[in-house]
C-alpha cells in the first residue's frame, strides 16, 4: 500500500495531518529529526517513520527511498517541517537567516526532489506555506521570504510536473494553534488577543482546519484538476484589511 510522507510529522501540523490521514484509512509515514517523538507518534497513530534532517538532501533521499520501498511507492508528500526566527532585520543574524531559509524553503525543495521518482500517477504534494507569504509583519523577514518562496516553488513544480500527473499545491494557514505558536505567545513575540481580534472568524486556525484541507488536496479524485494553488486557511484574515 502506497504511503503519504509528511516531513516535520512528529509535531504540530505535520502530526495532525498524519493522524487525520490514518483515521481515514490511508497509510502515513513521518520524517523528523527527533527519533523519540517519531516513536511516540508511531505508537499513537500507527504511522511509519524515518529520522532525517530536511536541510540535508542526502538524508532526505535515503529516508524517502526507504519509506517508498517499504510501502511500494508514494501517494503523496506533505512538507510541514518549518521553523521561525524573529528580530529586527538590521541586526538579524546570518545563522538565523540561513536556518530559516534552509528548513522552510530548501527543505521543502529537497523533499520534493527526493520524492518525485516515487510518486505514483495522480499523487499530490502539499507544501505548508503561510499567510506571511502575502501579509507581512515587522521582524519576520526570513520567515516571510521563505514562505513567499514556497508559494513560488509550488507554482513552478506544479507546471513542471503536471505532465507526470503530479499535483503540487500549498496551504497558507493563519495563526495556527500549535506548540510553536504557543511558544511565541509565551515569549511575548505575539499578542494572542490582538491577533484573534483581527480574524473575522474570531478564532485561531486549528490543526484540524489545516489537516482537512491537506486531505482534500491529496485526494486524487476530489482535487484532480487543482494544482499550483495556495489555499489560505485563515478565517478571512487576509482580506479583512
Amino acid at each position: 500500500m502506497s504511503v503519504v510522507v509528511i516531513t516535520g510529522g512528529a509535531a504540530g501540523l505535520g502530526r495532525a495531518i498524519a493522524a487525520k490521514l490514518i483515521s481515514k484509512g490511508a497509510a502515513a509515514a513521518i520524517i523528523d529529526r527527533d527519533a523519540t517523538l517519531c516513536e511516540a507518534v508511531a505508537e499513537e497513530t500507527g504511522a511509519s517513520w524515518a529520522v532525517a534532517d530536511v536541510t540535508d538532501p542526502e538524508q532526505m533521499r535515503r529516508a524517502i527511498d526507504g519509506l517508498a520501498d517499504k510501502h511500494d511507492g508514494l501517494s503523496g508528500l506533505v512538507n510541514s517541517a518549518g521553523i521561525t526566527r524573529t528580530g529586527p532585520s538590521e541586526s538579524f543574524s546570518t545563522a538565523d537567516w540561513k536556518m530559516v531559509i534552509d528548513v522552510d524553503l530548501s527543505g521543502t525543495f529537497y523533499a520534493c526532489q527526493a520524492a518525485y521518482r516515487h510518486l505514483l500517477p495522480g499523487s499530490g504534494i502539499v507544501n505548508i506555506a503561510s499567510i506571511a507569504a502575502t501579509r507581512v509583519m515587522p521582524g519576520r523577514a526570513a520567515y516571510t521570504s521563505a514562505k513567499a518562496a514556497v508559494v513560488g516553488l509550488t507554482k513552478s513544480l506544479a507546471v513542471e510536473w503536471a505532465a507526470s500527473n503530479i499535483r503540487v499545491n500549498a496551504i497558507g494557514p493563519a495563526w495556527a494553534d500549535t506548540a510553536l505558536f504557543r511558544g511565541l505567545i509565551d515569549r511575548g513575540v505575539v499578542d494572542l488577543q490582538g491577533i484573534t481580534d483581527k480574524i473575522p472568524a474570531g478564532r485561531l486556525c486549528s490543526e484540524d482546519d489545516v489537516a482537512n484541507t491537506a486531505l482534500y488536496l491529496l485526494d486524487s479524485e476530489a482535487a484532480s484538476f487543482v494544482t499550483g494553488q495556495t489555499i489560505y486557511v485563515d478565517g478571512g484574515y487576509l482580506w479583512a484589511g
